[in-house]
């Protein structure tokens, strides 16, 4: 007897807590970019408790990948969780809130306890799974090195499509905590960020006239750059660090900056580029390193629509709600998709009272809404591949 979606939704409450103990787990010991052995030692461990296949470390670092295989034949489905913190000293109260320095203040623990509730889901139900489904749990995509790492060391062999969520906690009076949000155009923005150096001599400040100076060269960039006309309303064009100089009396030896260049229309971002860079050279800036290019993700058509059946499903009464309003983050999700079919998609889960954006100090998410994630990955896993030809 198959499961319904509407069945998986109920037994993934009845494991609620277990999903938010995952949560609570990953949001005390967050790691930054690639540098996360606790996050993976602490994935591996649960994977191994709850019976996955083929369990794999190290993958591309300190990813993490597992496999639950189904008893039918059919094709692979790729779930990816990022796990990964940010480097935000935690001010939530929050009995299992972050000491390290460090903090999940985007989202990945909930990410990462979500696919883990949705493999025990699965693992109960592989007697109907028909294929293979591939979890993918990922560090650093804060910042463009975590997919390209596990890319290169065989992350996405043997899979056939790919889904990916991200949580969702932007205020709107038109959703409901649990909606599922979707676009069928670029789920996130095409980034370029930078960092620039402008070289000096050093010495005196009183000699400062025959010096040349970086800070002044920096300072000249960054104005100009901020003068720009903006060529649209979505779009983002910034410099947010200038690093340079020790005391009022030495004229330093460099100066640097670093910025992000951001559109949903690629053709504008790349304009926009090519003038970011053209004001760096003619400042004098001697290297410019590009720290992020990634474009945005590409939604595949076929694998929307047929989320949009599973959630019809899933949840009768609300079904997919549309993402009104697509904020302009960055997702290295994208070099997935752009390799094979991918769909990404949106959970509004903002905490009840007072709450805060992505990035801050005080973010928070409802936990509640967490088994629906879990549900909602593991129904795209049974029935994606229905009608099918």
């Amino acid at each position: 007897m198959s499961v319904t979606p509407l069945n998986l939704l109920q037994q993934a409450r009845e494991q609620e807590a277990q999903i938010v103990s995952w949560r609570r787990a990953l949001h005390a010991i967050p790691e930054l970019r690639m540098d996360t052995p606790k996050t993976e030692a602490y994935i591996a461990r649960e994977l191994a408790l709850l019976g996955a296949e083929d369990i794999r470390t190290g993958v591309g670092g300190h990813g993490v990948t597992a496999w639950v295989r189904g008893a039918l034949p059919g094709k692979t489905l790729a779930i990816r969780a990022d796990c990964d913190g940010l480097p935000i000293r935690e001010e939530t109260d929050l009995p299992f809130a972050s000491q390290n320095g460090n903090m999940h203040a985007c989202g990945h623990d909930a990410h990462t306890a979500m696919a883990l509730g949705a493999l025990r889901l699965l693992l109960d139900h592989r007697h109907t799974l028909r294929g293979a489904v591939k979890f993918i749990f990922q560090p650093f995509e804060e910042g463009d090195g975590g997919a390209k790492a596990m890319l290169a060391d065989g992350a996405l062999e043997g899979v056939d499509a790919i889904i990916g969520l991200h949580n969702h906690v932007t205020a709107d009076e038109a959703y409901l905590p649990g909606d599922i949000l979707v676009t069928e155009d670029s789920a996130t923005a095409n980034i370029f960020a930078y960092e620039a150096h402008f070289p000096g001599t050093g010495g005196h400040v009183c000699h400062s006239r025959q010096l040349p100076n970086p800070v002044h060269m920096a300072c000249s960039a960054v104005a100009q750059i901020a003068s720009l006309p903006e060529p649209g309303p979505e779009t983002v064009n910034a410099v947010t660090v200038v690093t340079g100089g020790s005391r009022n009396n030495i004229v330093p030896t460099d100066c640097t900056l670093a910025g992000s260049v951001r559109a949903f229309d690629p053709m504008l971002q790349q304009e926009m580029r090519r003038q970011v860079l053209q004001i760096l050279r003619e400042n004098g800036a001697d290297r410019i390193d590009t720290t992020i290019d990634v474009m945005g993700i590409r939604i595949d058509p076929e694998l929307l629509r047929r989320f949009r059946t599973v959630v019809s499903l899933l949840d009768p009464e609300r079904g997919c709600r549309e993402l009104k309003k697509r904020d302009m983050i960055g997702e290295d999700f994208a070099r997935y998709a752009d390799r094979i079919p991918g769909l990404y998609v949106f959970l509004h889960d903002p905490p009840e009272g007072e709450h805060y954006p992505l990035h801050h100090p005080k973010f928070d998410i409802n936990e509640a809404v967490l088994p629906k994630g879990a549900a909602l990955f593991a129904a795209f896993a049974l029935y994606w591949q229905d009608g099918t030809k």
